[in-house]
């Protein structure tokens, strides 16, 4: 999403829509930061450069967390896991659904988790590697509401605010 639908989508998320059931006043407390041992973010979300030193520009669909080989990932809110797999460019990924959300964790070196599972907030789904189309190890996390993909920097940037009231 581009433009103005990008703009009116940030707004609703923010303003009207809750994240999960929480009996907090701020449901952005109740997440979980999706990796331990977090460096700094390595590619952010929209185009960018051909990561693997390509010609032309590609879309990022996510967050690049980096991080060690081996740490911690976390799922990032309960729900269940609906893919746990390898694919080309993702690698060894698990995809979550946390209805409307759906978050998405690439390049794992290994996997906690399988189709059909249960998991809680903050609970260790995996760990950080560089499997598929990856330079090196760090966690891709990717977003979605209702299906349409969503920038997960400004939702880190709600969850930090929240942590810190």
């Amino acid at each position: 999403m581009l433009g103005s639908r990008r703009i009116i989508l940030f707004l609703l998320l923010f303003t009207l829509a809750p994240v999960q059931a929480s009996t907090e006043t701020n449901p952005w407390k109740a997440l979980s930061f999706p990796v331990e041992q977090f460096v700094r973010v390595s590619s952010p979300f929209g185009w960018r450069t051909n990561a693997m030193g390509g010609n032309g520009t590609e879309f990022h669909a996510g967050l690049d967390l980096k991080a060690p080989e081996g740490a911690n990932v976390r799922a990032w809110a309960a729900g269940m896991v609906t893919e746990a797999a390898f694919e080309h460019g993702c690698g060894w990924h698990i995809i979550i659904n946390s209805s409307p959300w759906t978050h998405t964790y690439c390049h794992l070196s290994l996997m906690g988790v399988q189709v059909g599972d249960t998991v809680q907030t903050g609970q260790i789904i995996g760990a950080v590697g560089a499997t598929g189309r990856a330079t090196g190890p760090h966690l891709h996390w990717a977003l979605r509401y209702n299906g349409e993909l969503v920038d997960p920097y400004p939702v880190l940037l709600q969850m930090q605010q929240a942590w810190q009231e």
